[in-house]
């Protein structure tokens, strides 16, 4: 039986969260049913305890097998030799016929993955979640640290290139990803949009909809690349002409109401269909994303989106259910203010919305595709 080998963050590299989204339903919908034709190993630095619900779950059905390796979590461009030769000692122990990650990592980690199995003659898939150097500039320049111009930025997009023209097939979320990507390679056939997708029996559009768009929801990091400030502009703009129009701003927040905008904590898997059904819009003015999840699950949800016109131009059309915008406040408040003052028009977007992903969205025909791809028998 085929071997594949994921090289992933450790149970600890972030936080008790970040294990909690990773091992309840990041790792099961990407795995699906794979380990029906390989055997599938995930390597990270250190491993969930053996009692662990969602360890005992990934091993019993999905056929997982955790194994510790000897190897930094940190991928900057200091560690990048001793992530190559980490990366090497593995692969020659477990000798996997294919190596990938499941999930989003940095470019340090899969430029080393890439050269390690190049190194051992074995099939190296590139999975990019997102623009890593998009993101990096957007959060290294907020805290006053430049990136753009610099040395480290060269070797970032140089890394990058290097291990997209090393991998046999290189997955990305969207359409603008896929344009990014194929700057990256001389084979463009070899990228492959292919998204993660939703339950869609539990992510589903409720019963009986509101009639006008009141509320709207953000759902995501509070990092600098998401757009916050401009959720807040919009909002403080939309508290004068329009009061009844509230925000939410769930993720990695303190909990606290200021004016017309709520901000939430983190909502776990359960409790995120929910969230979708007491809010009427999603608002995602990003910078720097791949094809975020939460687009896909409000959307499931009936929830027309507010999405940066520079990242999903080449994914979504005027009849897709959502609102493509300029990364400014004025744009923002437009868009809000035209589903909110016409009903129809709402009515239309969140019907679009359902029918986008009842077509694009599915978890179980993305996840045929994702390993159709990861087994090299096409997409």
């Amino acid at each position: 039986m085929i071997e594949i080998a994921f090289f992933e963050p450790s149970y600890t590299a972030h936080n008790a969260r970040d294990w909690e989204i990773r091992g309840s339903y990041k790792y099961p919908s990407l795995l699906g049913d794979l380990h029906k034709h390989a055997q599938v190993t995930l390597l990270m630095r250190t491993l969930p305890p053996e009692g662990d619900a969602h360890r005992i779950r990934l091993e019993a059905d999905y056929g997982v097998r955790f194994l510790a390796i000897d190897t930094l979590d940190d991928a900057g461009e200091a560690n990048v030799e001793m992530l190559v030769d980490d990366y090497e000692a593995a692969i020659a122990d477990i000798e996997p016929d294919i190596v990938s990650t499941l999930n989003g990592r940095m470019i340090g980690h899969n430029f080393a993955l890439a050269r390690a199995a190049k190194s051992a003659g074995i099939v190296y898939v590139y999975r990019i979640a997102g623009n890593d150097i998009a993101t990096q500039i957007a959060v290294r320049e907020a805290e006053g640290r430049p990136v753009t111009g610099t040395a480290y930025q060269a070797t970032l997009i140089a890394q990058e290139r290097y291990a997209a023209e090393v991998a046999r097939s290189v997955i990305v979320m969207g359409g603008t990803e896929r344009e990014r990507a194929t700057k990256l390679v001389s084979n463009h056939q070899k990228i492959h949009i292919c998204r993660r997708g939703v339950d869609r029996t539990h992510f589903a559009p409720p019963a009986a909809a509101r009639a006008q768009c009141q509320r709207i929801l953000f759902v995501g990091r509070n990092s600098a690349e998401k757009g916050i400030g401009l959720i807040e502009g919009a909002a403080e703009v939309l508290m004068e002409t329009r009061p009844e129009i509230i925000f939410t701003i769930a993720g990695d927040f303190d909990e606290r109401t200021d004016g017309n905008r709520q901000y939430l904590g983190f909502h776990g898997y359960a409790d995120l269909p929910s969230l979708y059904a007491s809010h009427d819009a999603l608002l995602l003015p990003a910078s720097s994303e791949g094809f975020p999840q939460v687009v896909m699950e409000a959307m499931s949800c009936g929830l027309p989106a507010i999405l940066s016109h520079s990242l999903f131009e080449h994914d979504f059309g005027s009849e897709n259910g959502v609102a493509l915008i300029g990364r400014n406040v004025s744009d923002i408040v437009e868009a809000i203010c035209r589903w909110h003052d016409d009903r129809t028009l709402f009515a239309t977007a969140r019907s679009e919305a359902i029918s986008q992903a009842e077509e694009h969205f599915d978890a179980t025909i993305n996840g045929a595709r994702y390993h159709k791809i990861l087994l090299g028998q096409g997409a």
